[in-house]
């Protein structure tokens, strides 16, 4: 330890004295060496045995004399990293948390004292030229990256090396980081002739050092979380959103009560609505209840809006599950008719050769759609019952007809329909007619499978484009819905879940409109 003191004590001798011009200038050789000086410092201070000379060391850098006093925090802590076990090497056995964290600063300290050779021997060095060193600086850097590696990997069930020291440890870490960087440089500035930039990378190590030694100097900066609500807290603000809930809704139901002419014929509007969706839904041979179409969104989005526990949440989920459940039923109506009308299409055919083989046997169309509705199964036997039950109670065919065809969703079935009702208007041979469209109706069947299978790939990533953000977002809920939550009844979330909403169909919109084929 006296060899120790006496080493430190003449390099800050040498960082005082005059140098000849070369690689560093004197004021970079006074870095470079104060930097080697508190490097070592910073070493004997993760050491549980230090000399006490070190708790107070004085030091002479770049002509400036001072003193260092140990931080107070370090004896309880370098105590503490001593004891505990962080690594096992298959060589050196198990190795504390203090001397893993020695071995880094002391390569560092053995790569300034490399650079010092460089030196004049005026202040301190040999005089080597640095390209006779790329050996030495590779074989530095190597073992200063494997150091580092053990840093990052080290860790005990409670704590990682970023905890060490108080939580200085990520900080020094990052410096260390920075370091290796320019020891990566050092090779390439050796190869060029520019020295310059040797002098530069050296001089970089030099400062990332001594502020990673200032670091232990500083107040530890650790997170702290913020302070958690009080049960009494949560249960009264609670209350409070639940109070502002009922209050508007007691608002609007006021709102209602105040104008009820324009409620009046609202409810009106609404009802008829309902009856045209219903006997809508009726000619397709669906019993629903429309009622339920419309308040079953608005009743899901207004429970979602109610578990936020927000107003602002819970007015813009209310109308948005409003405007959605009175968008439904024609959603839905369209939907179960255009099902229905390509159930229809696929046994159409069937259907024209039925009524093809009625008429050679000489019977007329009526008598064919009765055969129709007896012999083939629903769907198209019920539409083709409807049409003789209409004829039966006094409507003309060619009407019961057009109510078929204004009911089912089908192009061929409305081919078939003007067909027969031309040919009762002007004559001529239906029979070649059915067997023409049934012509048409294979190859079409046939046109249509070889587009879906071009498409699929279009319409797959439209609903990939569609379903993953909300499959994200439905993750996240679970993980976090606290987080989650909080964020989306901020005006700033709601603005956001608006904002990819409308993105996000655009974007449906788009790739879909891929697969579209113009003829």
């Amino acid at each position: 330890m006296k060899k120790l003191t006496v080493l430190i004590m003449l390099l800050g001798a040498f960082a005082g004295k005059p140098a000849e011009a070369g690689v560093f200038t004197q004021s970079e050789m006074d870095e470079v060496s104060c930097a080697a000086l508190k490097t070592q410092l910073f070493y004997y201070y993760l050491d549980p045995n230090r000399d006490p000379k070190v708790v107070n060391f004085p030091m002479t850098c770049k002509g400036v004399k001072s003193a260092y006093v140990m931080p107070k925090w370090v004896e309880p802590a370098v105590v503490e990293m001593s004891g505990r076990k962080v690594w096992r090497d298959p060589e050196e056995g198990e190795i504390s948390e203090a001397t893993l964290w020695q071995t880094p600063v002391s390569i560092i300290y053995e790569y300034l004292e490399l650079t010092r050779k460089t030196f004049p021997p005026e202040s301190g060095g040999a005089n080597i030229q640095p390209g006779l060193l790329v050996k030495e600086y590779a074989d530095i850097r190597i073992r200063f990256q494997m150091s580092m590696d053990r840093l990052y990997r080290a860790r005990t069930r409670d704590i990682t090396m970023g905890d060490s020291m108080g939580g200085r440890g990520r900080t020094i870490m990052s410096h260390f980081v920075l370091i290796l960087k320019e020891m990566e440089s050092i090779a390439d500035a050796i190869s060029s002739t520019n020295q310059r930039r040797y002098a530069d990378a050296v001089l970089a190590s030099a400062v990332l050092s001594q502020d990673a030694f200032r670091t232990l100097f500083r107040e530890s900066r650790k997170y702290e979380a913020p302070p958690k609500e009080s049960d009494k807290a949560k249960v009264f603000n609670t209350a409070l959103s639940m109070l502002g809930i009922i209050l508007i809704f007691l608002a609007v139901q006021a709102f209602f009560a105040l104008n009820d002419d324009k409620t009046n014929a609202m409810m009106g509007d609404y009802s008829k609505k309902v009856s045209t969706f219903t006997e809508a839904f009726s000619r397709q041979f669906i019993n629903i209840n429309v009622k339920y179409l419309v308040l079953g969104p608005a009743a899901v989005f207004a429970l979602l809006g109610l578990l936020t526990m927000n107003i602002f949440a819970f007015l813009i989920l209310s109308a948005l599950g409003m405007a959605i459940g009175m968008r439904t039923p024609a959603f839905v109506l369209n939907t179960m008719k255009a099902a229905r009308g390509r159930k229809v299409d696929t046994q159409l055919m069937d259907g024209l050769i039925l009524l093809s083989n009625c008429l050679r046997s000489g019977l007329d169309i009526v008598q064919g759609f009765e055969m129709v509705s007896k012999d083939l199964i629903p769907p198209i036997s019920d539409e083709f019952g409807l049409v003789i039950k209409n004829y039966q109670l006094g409507m003309t065919f060619e009407k019961s007809l057009g109510v078929m065809e204004e009911r089912v969703d089908s192009k061929m079935l409305a081919y078939m329909i003007r067909a027969i009702v031309l040919q009762r208007a002007v004559g001529g041979n239906l029979t070649k007619v059915f067997e023409r469209i049934v012509i048409d109706i294979r190859e079409e069947s046939k046109l249509e499978e070889k587009t879906k299978a071009m498409t699929a790939q279009q319409k797959i990533q439209s609903i990939v484009v569609g379903i993953m953000p909300w499959v994200m977002v439905g993750v996240m809920f679970m993980f976090q819905p606290e987080t989650m939550i909080k964020f989306y009844s901020t005006p700033l979330g709601m603005a956001t879940a608006c904002f990819c909403v409308i993105w996000v169909a655009i974007g449906m919109k788009v790739v879909a409109s891929l697969g579209n084929i113009r003829v």
